[in-house]
């Protein structure tokens, strides 16, 4: 099924992709631009949705037809496809092997990029792809875009549900320990009037739906955490992806603690990262707004391809 409205807008397709990871149909909405393609193709955004959200999250709560059609009819970027999967509550990870949701990362990053590269005219390189996500999305978004680095040359997160890997010492810690030492790990005080920023804890419970074993895996979830990925990248002198992270200074789930460290990491690094702190909650009124500023930062890394930079 396909929506279009006036001569220059996009047309939004629903599709159903069959995944060999999951042995069964993966839900996909894909924006096509209006015109034809460049020789080469169109560049890709594969777009994610958070939790409790699908594939149509994107398209009806966040209106992204209209944001695109009118972004691209201003010439503020340049035509894209915009690819939007459902993947339920799987956190974008592999996890059939520990009784998860099913293997959600190779069915996007393998069986749903294979097939959009097959029909339709898109670009087959990794300076022409880019993913991006908000919450749960902007989790997977970054988790992707690290383990795969030779897929995508750009990543952005929005209000992601970003968090430090569990130390050592508390790998052993059951998901409720670890659940009460969540806010004073992050918070303690040094004096009387000082408060001193620490560790960021997952927040353990049944959102991540065995996605890290069940009951939560520390060590499951540190392997697959994106500070890992990261501690990786730079330890071995890879690339990492260009990255934007945003969230509101208002999240309810704190979440810009996670994106400051995830900053903070990256620039240490040497690697290009940008970081928005803007007004509002973990809302859709903070996504519609933030998502205009990833198209720009997005559109802006096409065909650039990230490298190690050195003080």
């Amino acid at each position: 099924m396909a929506w279009a409205d006036g001569a220059d807008a996009g047309t939004l397709t629903e599709l159903a992709v069959r995944s060999n990871a999951l042995d069964a149909d993966l839900p996909v909405i894909v924006y096509q631009p209006d015109g034809p393609p460049p020789a080469d193709g169109w560049p890709v955004l594969y777009l994610l949705h958070g939790h409790d959200g699908n594939e149509k999250s994107w398209r009806d709560l966040g209106d992204i037809r209209q944001t695109l059609d009118r972004l691209i009819g201003e010439n503020a970027i340049r035509p894209l496809l915009v690819v939007m999967p459902g993947v339920s509550n799987s956190w974008y990870v592999d996890s059939a092997a520990v009784g998860g949701p099913g293997d959600f990362e190779t069915a996007v990053t393998h069986d749903l990029r294979r097939y959009v590269e097959a029909n339709f005219s898109a670009r087959k390189d990794r300076a022409g792809r880019a993913i991006a996500g908000l919450s749960m999305g902007g989790f997977g978004a970054l988790h992707l875009a690290y383990a795969h680095d030779d897929l995508y040359g750009a990543v952005a997160s929005m209000s992601g549900a970003i968090w430090q890997n569990v130390p050592a010492s508390d790998l052993d810690k059951t998901p409720d320990e670890l659940k009460l030492i969540q806010d004073s790990a992050f918070f303690h005080r040094v004096d009387r009037t000082t408060v001193t920023g620490g560790v960021v804890l997952p927040s353990t419970g049944d959102h991540f739906s065995g996605s890290f074993g069940t009951p939560f895996d520390a060590r499951l979830f540190n392997e697959k955490n994106v500070f890992t990925l990261v501690a990786q990248h730079i330890a071995e002198e890879e690339d990492i992806p260009a990255t934007f992270l945003t969230v509101g200074d208002d999240d309810g789930f704190h979440l810009w603690r996670g994106a400051v460290a995830l900053h903070d990491t990256l620039q240490a690094g040497g690697r290009t990262s940008e970081l928005r702190i803007t007004d509002g909650d973990h809302v859709w009124s903070v996504w519609k707004t933030s998502i205009v500023d990833v198209l720009a930062f997005i559109d802006s890394r096409w065909d650039k391809t990230e490298t190690v930079t050195r003080n």
